[in-house]
C-alpha cells in the first residue's frame, strides 16, 4: 500500500492510521481504535473529528457509546474530487487578484530610497554594497574627480577595492575631466576589466551609476557618500554618461 500517496492528497500520518485501524476492524469504540492505530488518547478525537469532515469516517451511537466506521473507498476518491474542485476554486480567486499583486510588486521595486555614508568604514560598507549588488560581467560606470583619486588614502582605498572588483569580474567605465588627462594617465594604471576616457567638463561630485542606484562620493576630512535607490533617476544618470562617453575622448 503506497501510505506517500494518502500523505500528497492531504492526510496526516495520524489519519491514516485510524483509517486503516478502521479498515480492519470494522464499526468501533475509540479504545479499539486506539490500541489498533497505537496513537495518543489525546488526539483520537481530533483525527476521528478531521477523517469524518473529509467523508472517510462515519458515526453512531449504540447504548450511548460512539462507535466509529470507515468510508467505503471510493470516498477517498470523491474526497480528491472535492479537493481538486476547490483547487480549481482557488486558481480562479488567485487570477483575479494577480493584477492588484503585480501592481504592487511594481511600487515596491519602483520604491525611492536614500542614504548617507560617512567616515572611511561608510566608504568600504557603500562600495561593498557597490560590489555586492553586480555579478560577474556585469558593468557600473562612474564620473570621477582627480583631486579626490589624488588623496593618498583613497588611491590605496582604491587599489585594494579593484582588486576585489576584478576578482569577481565586474566591468568599469570612467569618465575624467579632461584637464587632469596627464596627470591622471600617469599616476594611474589601468586596471583591467575597465574602459577610460575623458572629456571637457567640470563635475561637482564623483559619481557611481549601478544597479538602481547612483553614488555622490564627497571626498574631505569627513569622506560621505549619498547613495540613491530609484531606478527613474539612475536611468537619467546612465543616460547622461552614455551621452557624455560617446562624445568624450580615449
Amino acid at each position: 500500500m503506497n501510505i506517500k500517496l494518502l500523505e500528497k492528497i492531504g492526510l496526516t500520518s495520524s489519519e491514516i492510521k485510524v483509517y486503516f485501524a478502521l479498515m480492519k476492524l470494522g464499526s468501533s469504540s475509540t479504545g479499539k481504535i486506539i490500541s489498533e492505530a497505537k496513537i495518543n488518547h489525546s488526539k483520537i478525537y481530533l483525527v476521528l473529528q478531521k477523517l469524518k469532515d473529509k467523508g472517510l469516517v462515519s458515526e453512531v451511537i449504540k447504548n450511548k457509546t460512539k462507535y466509529f466506521s470507515a468510508a467505503e473507498p471510493q470516498n477517498l476518491l470523491d474526497y480528491v474530487k472535492i479537493k481538486k474542485k476547490e483547487l480549481e476554486q482557488q486558481e480562479e480567486e488567485i487570477e483575479k487578484i494577480i493584477p492588484e499583486l503585480q501592481l504592487q510588486h511594481k511600487m515596491g521595486e519602483e520604491r525611492q530610497e536614500a542614504s548617507v555614508y560617512s567616515g572611511y568604514e561608510g566608504i568600504k560598507s557603500a562600495f561593498n554594497l557597490l560590489l555586492s549588488s553586480l555579478n560577474a560581467k556585469e558593468e557600473y560606470f562612474v564620473f570621477t574627480l582627480y583631486e579626490e583619486a589624488n588623496s593618498e588614502q583613497l588611491h590605496r582605498f582604491f587599489l585594494n577595492y579593484h582588486q576585489k572588483r576584478i576578482a569577481k569580474g565586474i566591468k568599469v567605465k570612467l569618465l575624467t575631466m579632461k584637464r587632469f588627462k596627464s596627470a591622471t594617465l600617469k599616476k594611474f594604471p589601468k586596471y583591467p576589466l575597465s574602459e577610460r576616457r575623458f572629456i571637457d567638463l567640470n563635475l561637482p561630485t564623483g559619481i557611481f551609476i549601478f544597479k538602481d542606484y547612483v553614488m555622490h562620493f564627497i571626498w574631505s576630512a569627513n569622506p560621505t557618500i549619498f547613495l540613491i535607490k530609484s531606478k527613474q533617476n539612475n536611468l537619467r544618470y546612465l543616460q547622461f554618461f552614455h551621452d557624455l562617453w560617446k562624445k568624450a575622448e580615449k
